[in-house]
Parts: C-alpha cells; sequence; structure tokens
C-alpha cells in the first residue's frame, strides 16, 4: 500500500514540480556525450535508419543504454554544437532530465544531463 501511495505521490507532485521549474516535455533521441549524439546525427545525415544508427552507435559505446528514443520531462536546452542534415540545421542541446515517461506515468529521477539533437522546427530527433 506505501508504495502505491508513493507512486500516487509522484504523479501528483510532477506537474506541481514542472510548473515551479519550468519544465518542458519531449520525446526524441537521447545521449549520454554530445559526441554520441553527434555521431548519431552523422549515421542519420548518411541515410542510416534511426534503429540501425542507434545501435551504432550503442556498440561503440560497449552499452545499450548509450543513446535511446525516451519520453522526458526536463531543464535547460543550452546548445553544444550546431551541424546539419541532409541540409538543414542541427542543434545539439545539453538538456537536464527531471523524469522519463511512458506514455502513461512518470518515473521521477535524480536529475541527468543528456544531450539531444533538435532540428529548425524546434523538434526533437
Amino acid at each position: 500500500m506505501r508504495s502505491l501511495l508513493a507512486i500516487v505521490f509522484i504523479l501528483i507532485s510532477l506537474p506541481t514540480i514542472a510548473q515551479e521549474q519550468q519544465m518542458d516535455v519531449g520525446g526524441g533521441v537521447l545521449c549520454d556525450t554530445a559526441q554520441q549524439m553527434q555521431r548519431f546525427v552523422a549515421l542519420r545525415g548518411d541515410g542510416k535508419d534511426m534503429r540501425v544508427a542507434l545501435q551504432t552507435v550503442n556498440d561503440e559505446a560497449q552499452t545499450s543504454g548509450a543513446c535511446n528514443y525516451s519520453l522526458v520531462m526536463f531543464t535547460g536546452g543550452q546548445p553544444v554544437a550546431d551541424l546539419e542534415i541532409n541540409g538543414k540545421p542541427v542543434s545539439i542541446l545539453e538538456i537536464r532530465v527531471h523524469a522519463f515517461g511512458n506514455g502513461s506515468a512518470w518515473k521521477q529521477v535524480t536529475e541527468v544531463t543528456q544531450y539531444a539533437a533538435v532540428i529548425e522546427k524546434g523538434a526533437l530527433i
């Protein structure tokens, strides 16, 4: 019963926390390092399928979790690099993730730094 109450509390608290910290919500590929994200963007620019590009970066990093597709609640968004895919500008952003979502619930986490790529109209890759 306690765990159920804790889950309910977290779900109730997240919107309040998000409003206080002005968090954004977004989904896309996130990587542990800017270099991994740059490699992912380069592979996509060379025409690689998203799954193949993710697998390649994860294989090179020797971990299955270096880059993944995630739904997150985050703050920040400082640009660390500018690239392009097929002539379209892409910015690599450093973000601070506060919660991961699965479409129906959020799991709050200790703040973790991740890197995202954003194409010209603000969409995460």
